[in-house]
């Protein structure tokens, strides 16, 4: 698994950091920190590039880093470097070097900056990076956005090819409810909430969704699967049905101290319920931290 963690050098990108901590401690997941200075144009951006060691969000990296690494005792970490040693290095017929040569780390770790809009330029380090997991935080409230209400988190959400885990406060998760609404679940999905599930000490709750009272029956049968596996895993599992034309007043109504969820795909109830972009839309809403996955 690699996590991409994409921030900036605000208080909602530290928290996403914690959680991104939580989940490699889980996982032994590669991980990349992505820290984007917001330029709006070319000239900008090549301005500030001649020495981007100066700005803000390069502190924050430095800071991210220490305590991404400092998490770990060096002798448990993945990350770490192994002990180096000194080994002769041939240079030519009849010629060697006694090199000190540092082993690398178990698990893969990258520290990266890029300059432009935060939102492509997370997206441009995800195909780029080829990442199964982004972790981004937000504003609180019903907002979500970064500094200057730039809405980053819709954009990516939006876009992504890969699952989003949207860090929104700093609050306690006690529930997971994660919305059921196509037959297709990946392995990957159901792995990654009880990852969660474990992660928080939270309680899941699968949502099936409905239209006017229907169920489309693979994805009802999917629902009992999903709940056997997760009982089978001794997970504390409960299992409802709500509309599909209620959902946002489900969001609103009673999410708080919980992690929303969503399963995205191209067979997607939501998708054909709602318009174009509607998962950013709805993360906005939505007060707690959510999931997306694809």
């Amino acid at each position: 698994m690699r996590i991409l963690f994409s921030g900036d050098q605000h208080a909602y990108s530290e928290y996403a950091l914690k959680e991104t901590i939580k989940l490699a401690k889980n996982t032994w997941a590669d991980v990349t920190l992505l820290g984007i200075h917001p330029a709006s144009t070319a000239k900008e951006a090549a301005r500030v590039a001649v020495w981007p060691g100066d700005l803000p969000v390069s502190k924050a990296l430095r800071d991210y880093r220490e305590m991404f690494l400092g998490s770990w005792s060096k002798d448990e970490s993945p990350y770490e470097m192994q002990d180096g040693r000194y080994e002769w290095m041939r240079l030519k017929e009849g010629r060697w070097e006694e090199t000190k040569v540092m082993r690398g780390s178990r698990k893969d770790f990258r520290v990266r900056m890029r300059i432009g809009n935060p939102g492509p330029e997370t997206l441009a380090e995800v195909r780029e990076d080829e990442s199964d997991l982004i972790v981004l935080g937000c504003s609180k409230g019903d907002r979500c956005v970064w500094a200057a209400s730039t809405p980053v988190p819709q954009e990516v959400v939006n876009e992504s090819p890969c699952s989003v885990l949207l860090v929104k406060e700093e609050h306690p998760v006690r529930r997971i409810l994660a919305c059921l609404d196509q037959g297709y679940i990946s392995q990957e999905s159901l792995e990654m909430i009880n990852q969660m599930v474990t992660i928080h000490g939270a309680e899941l709750e699968l949502i099936g969704l409905s239209q006017n009272g229907d169920m489309n029956k693979a994805v009802y049968t999917r629902l009992i699967e999903i709940g056997d596996y997760y009982s089978d895993r001794e997970v504390n599992i409960k299992t409802r049905l709500t509309d599909v034309s209620d959902f946002e007043r489900f969001i609103s109504a009673e999410i708080r101290e919980d992690l929303l969820a969503l399963w995205v795909g191209k067979k997607s109830l939501l998708s054909r319920f709602f318009a174009r972009d509607w998962v950013g839309r709805l993360v906005s809403k939505c007060q707690a931290s959510v999931l997306v996955m694809r």
